[in-house]
């Protein structure tokens, strides 16, 4: 028989579990690369290495553990989105590019959301993509314009995987340029554009509430959610939190999804997280 760990109400499919041993859709999800809590709700789609994800895949994915959790479909219906492609786009590249940090994927993610990132856009690069920002915009295109493929040779950032070293400074760039240097480091500064992204979509109506907050809140990163990491990190707990409480609580649910919606537009690309730090005395007003 195959083994299930549980951890933190998800069950993990090990390398010697038997997708017969689960339902038909634990099953599904299982052989997906899919989480599933033991209430049988989707909590992450942690894809496979190398892989690179689209936001649409995932927030369906999410919508449709919802379905397994007893939403009923005219209810689901009601709750997908279409945003425009070139949005979609760019949070793709985002979501994958920052995804070592949220701790589902590795470092040479990066990489491979810079090539499809490029490939998608072609002479739009330049171009911002509808609701960013001009100077978040351009922040992207700079950076993602000197990215260069790895080359024999090419030395290689030591106990970074597959990544060169370039290509590791340009994510730092990335981190640090959009998501602020804290001096927390820079998973730190990755889980803030992260946060950034996620709560940006949200506000800008590009994903229901109860779908995106789920993805926001769900970071099982290594960065310590402190106050100093500044509130763009320690909001995910809160997030988590209402996510949580959607899941149980039907009866809440249309005042949990304004309650993400108005942290939401706390956040997102237009509230700078990286000034001068708030000092732990002082009350949390974002």
């Amino acid at each position: 028989m195959g083994l299930c760990r549980l951890r933190k109400m998800r069950v993990v499919l090990l390398d010697t579990t038997s997708a017969d041993d689960c339902t038909a859709p634990q099953r599904d999800c299982l052989l997906e690369g899919g989480d599933l809590a033991s209430d049988g709700v989707v909590r992450r789609f942690p894809q496979y290495a190398g892989m690179h994800v689209q936001l649409e895949d995932v927030e369906g994915r999410v919508l449709e553990g919802f379905l397994y959790g007893g939403l009923t479909l005219a209810e689901a219906d009601r709750m997908r989105r279409m945003p425009p492609v070139h949005r979609d786009v760019f949070d793709d590249f985002l979501y994958n590019a920052t995804i070592v940090a949220v701790g589902e994927g590795d470092w040479a993610r990066f990489p491979r959301a810079c090539t499809m990132y490029l490939a998608a856009v072609g002479g739009d690069l330049h171009r911002p993509p509808p609701l960013i920002p001009p100077d978040v915009a351009a922040t992207v295109a700079n950076i993602v314009s000197q990215y260069r493929q790895r080359k024999p040779g090419d030395p290689l950032r030591p106990g970074s995987g597959r990544i060169t070293e370039a290509q590791y400074q340009l994510a730092q760039r990335l981190f640090y340029e959009l998501g602020g240097d804290r001096g927390d480091g820079i998973y730190a500064a990755a889980v803030r554009v992260y946060s950034k992204m996620m709560s940006a979509r949200i506000s800008d109506g590009f994903v229901h509430p109860a779908v995106g907050g789920h993805m926001w809140g769900d970071v099982r990163s290594r960065t310590p959610r402190t106050p100093d990491s500044g509130r763009d990190v320690t909001i995910v707990h809160t997030i988590a939190a209402l996510s949580e409480t959607w899941r149980t609580s039907p009866a809440d649910r249309p005042v949990i999804e304004r309650t993400i919606v108005d942290h939401a537009h706390t956040r997102g690309w237009r509230n700078d997280d990286s000034g001068p730090l708030q000092h732990p005395s002082e009350p949390d007003t974002n």
